[in-house]
Formats: C-alpha cells, structure tokens, sequence
C-alpha cells in the first residue's frame, strides 16, 4: 500500500514514540551536577605501606596500580624521614596520597610525619582473606593492596585517620600489652618448673614429718 494509503495511526508511530520518550529523565548527568571523581583521577602516584613494629614495607604506583618502585623503612624518625626523600625521588608528580595500614597502631608514627609533610594520609583497613586468595600473606603484597585500595575510593569519602589523644594512646598500648602476653605465657613454665619442683618436694618432707613418730626421722622417697 502506498504512503497516500496509509492509515495515519501508522504513519505517526515512530515519531510518536520518541515523542513520548523525551519526557524520561536522561541516564547523563544533567547540566550543572557533576560525578564524584576517582581519587586515582587525581593523583599522579599512591604510596602504599604495610606496617609491622619494626620495619614498614612501602610501595609507590601510577593511578592505573602499576608499581613504580618499593622500599622498607624503620619504624622510626629516621625510617619516616628516609621515605619522605624516597617519594620525592620517585614520584613522577606532586599530587600525592599515602595509603597506610595500621594508622592507629604500628603506622601511627609515619602517619603524623606524612601529614606532617603536607601528605594526602588515608586510612587503609587490613586485607581481607577474600582478598589474599591465592596471593598468601606477604608485606610487598600487602602494600601493593594498600595501593589499590586508595585508587578505588571516591574523593567524597575518603578515609582520613582519626585524631590523637589520650584514649587513642591507650588503646596502642593496651594492643602492645596483648602482643606481649603470648610471649610471657610461653616462658612462664620454663620459670616456673623448678620452682614448683622445689615447692613440691618440701610439701612431701612437711607432710612426711608429721605422720613420723617423734623422734623417728622420716625416710626420704
């Protein structure tokens, strides 16, 4: 049938419908509203440091998480000092973030002296097993999921370590107490046998010259 014979219902269809689908609200951002960015949208490199007592295993990467260079520092001024200088060197640019696990416990020094140092700090959570599976646990890996976790965070909650005080000090050495209490638990038998040889061994002489008649001294076992 030809367009003049159209039934005009027919003809009206197509238009008809995007017509009616002009009043549905866009999936693009209308003008004005802009998305939340990516943190690794505006950084030029992520410091990631998995902290242990002693020593902290830092890595530095690109936003895209390719490494770019990893070191261990000391955990202490001289340790935080030498990592500060070490980002300097290898950072391909000034905008910065240090992504640190533990910033309320073991990373609580190096996270003072990167604010310190005009440092992005971010609070990075331990890994979890789902995580780790199939990687095992090792502080280069660690640190490098300490990156990629910073890269994946939206610059909208972001998140910074809490503030210092008294209660926080508590807490840190209330943690370094329990690490020490499976230490002590260990060698307190190795102190405590002969001790409780001789104890035990004067027990038996005390209970044997009571039950010996006066003057009669009792016979040792």
């Amino acid at each position: 049938m030809s367009a003049r014979g159209r039934d005009p219902s027919q003809m009206c269809h197509s238009v008809t419908s995007i017509q009616a689908g002009a009043d549905r609200p866009s999936p693009l951002p209308t003008e004005g509203t802009r998305p939340v960015p990516m943190l690794a949208e505006l950084l030029d490199a992520v410091v990631g440091v998995d902290t242990h007592r002693d020593t902290h295993q830092v890595e530095i990467a690109l936003p895209n998480g390719a490494p770019i260079a990893s070191t261990t520092i000391s955990n202490d001024a001289t340790g935080y000092a030498e990592l500060l200088a070490w980002i300097v060197d290898n950072a391909p640019g000034p905008r910065l973030a240090i992504s640190i696990e533990g910033t309320r416990s073991y990373g609580v020094g190096l996270a003072r002296a990167a604010a310190a140092a005009g440092l992005v700090v971010l609070e990075c959570e331990q890994p979890h097993r789902k995580t780790r599976r199939g990687r095992g646990k090792s502080d280069p890996i660690d640190a490098h999921l300490a990156v990629l976790t910073a890269l994946r965070l939206h610059t909208d909650r972001l998140p910074t370590p809490r503030a210092d005080g008294d209660r926080e000090a508590l807490r840190i050495l209330l943690g370094a107490r329990q690490e020490l209490t499976p230490t002590s638990t260990e060698l307190d038998p190795w102190h405590r046998t002969p001790l409780l040889r001789r104890t035990r061994s004067a027990g038996k002489d005390v209970v044997r010259a009571r039950s010996s008649p006066a003057g009669v001294p009792a016979a040792r076992c």
